[in-house]
């Protein structure tokens, strides 16, 4: 009996180890390597300090603003960094974002933490190809009687004595290529951008975020109008709305609208909302698997009112993984992105730059034409709320979105010349 029992035990521990083992080595096999940030440059530049982070592929990543002493950091998942870079405190004597260090943090996290004194506001956008996150910080002015920095006013340029255009001594130049550097199929065919759908967030039974009286389907419904009333002055241009009356439309519905009017941009336009009460800012996100948690709410929220069930799953997911349009309507989405901060920031002085980001939304699946998701600042924010109740601040949000329309359009197919030298 007692050379049984020790038998059995050794067995029991034998087949315990080995499980143990088995779990150790699918963890090896699901492990993902971390990615590494490969440099941290800081360029002065004639408007900004540009801070250039470069990684070998691209992260979530968190960022917050703090105060006492003025700084912004950025919490970078799955990374480590190159040597020379590890625990790096980075100073210098001239200008601003004087101080830029590096640390370590549990999971894997590099905190990236930058000084923000002079500096009267940032934003931050990515590159591809490589990967790169881009902190530009606009120099500030000190206020007489405080410490407190304004926005510095440029001197303007007087402006350059028309010529003749000369046929014989010019010729047509590119368009600005994408962001990852190379030239997309519209830009190689130089396609340009006329028709404009804008699709005002929920409606009807869906009256999306609710929080302090305001109603996001009422408030991006106006801002849509505003929208489409500043693009009709515009010439070249036309606007198709996906509802102008407080009605529902499916989220399917709104991309094949689009598609059928043959549009060219497609911007749906959305309030955000969170369970906490700080969170504000604006942020635009295109079609693509979220890479963060935060995405995830985001896009969770704004699907639910879809009525598609599991079965879809395998064709959705294949439309993700096809979309031929990420390039562009990832450029697009910077732009809108960058727009809405500088058109915002002079009337919301705590405008978090959200940046720009990636998700699975519904309603930019099946678009034929780059398509992005704006989300115009927090409902469930009570200062910004107390914003989004004014003509003012939507008017605002709406030249935003304009602003982000024709930079877009500018840099997709440019219509200029280069002199030739004689």
């Amino acid at each position: 009996m007692r050379s049984s029992g020790s038998a059995f035990t050794r067995g029991i521990a034998c087949a315990l180890l080995m499980a143990g083992a088995v779990t150790v080595l699918l963890r090896a096999q699901t492990t993902v390597p971390l990615s590494v940030i490969r440099d941290v440059r800081r360029d002065v530049l004639p408007e900004a300090v540009r801070i250039t982070v470069e990684l070998d592929r691209e992260v979530p990543f968190y960022q917050e603003g703090l105060e006492n002493p003025s700084r912004v950091f950025f919490d970078l998942k799955g990374t480590r960094t190159v040597p020379k870079l590890v625990d790096a405190v980075l100073k210098y004597d001239t200008d601003v974002a004087r101080d830029i260090r590096l640390g370590r943090h549990p999971d894997n996290i590099t905190r990236l933490v930058i000084d923000l004194q002079g500096v009267s506001r940032y934003s931050v956008y990515t590159l591809y190809s490589p990967y790169r996150i881009v902190i530009d910080c606009e120099r500030g002015t000190p206020e007489k009687g405080s410490g407190a920095f304004s926005a510095r006013k440029l001197p303007e340029k007087p402006p350059a004595p028309e010529k003749a255009p000369d046929p014989f001594s010019a010729v047509p130049t590119a368009p600005a290529t994408n962001a990852g550097g190379d030239f997309s199929v519209a830009r190689q065919l130089g396609l340009g951008v006329s028709k404009v759908v804008i699709d005002a967030g929920h409606g009807g039974h869906d009256p999306g975020a609710t929080a302090f009286g305001i109603s996001e389907a009422e408030l991006v419904l106006d801002v849509a109008l505003r929208l489409e009333k500043l693009l009709q002055q515009r010439p070249g241009f036309e606007t198709v709305l996906t509802r102008r009356t407080d009605d529902y439309v499916t989220l399917e519905e709104r991309t094949q609208r689009a598609n059928r009017e043959s549009a060219d941009l497609f911007l749906s336009i959305h309030a955000n909302a969170s369970a906490t009460a700080t969170a504000r800012g604006v942020e635009t996100y295109f079609l693509n698997f979220a890479l963060n948690r935060q995405a995830e709410a985001v896009a969770a929220r704004e699907n639910a009112a879809s009525g598609l069930t599991m079965s879809s799953l395998p064709s959705i997911v294949k439309a993700i993984t096809l979309n031929s349009k990420r390039n562009e309507s990832r450029d697009f989405a910077v732009l809108v992105q960058q727009a809405m901060v500088r058109g915002l920031q002079p009337s919301n002085k705590t405008l978090k730059d959200l940046g720009v980001k990636q998700a699975p939304f519904m309603v930019l699946i099946g678009a034929a034409m780059p398509s992005v998701l704006a989300e115009i600042s927090f409902v469930t924010n009570r200062a910004e709320s107390r914003l989004l109740k004014t003509p003012a601040y939507r008017q605002k949000i709406a030249e935003s979105l304009l602003a982000g329309v024709l930079k877009y359009q500018q840099g997709l197919k440019k219509v200029q010349t280069a002199s030739l030298s004689r």
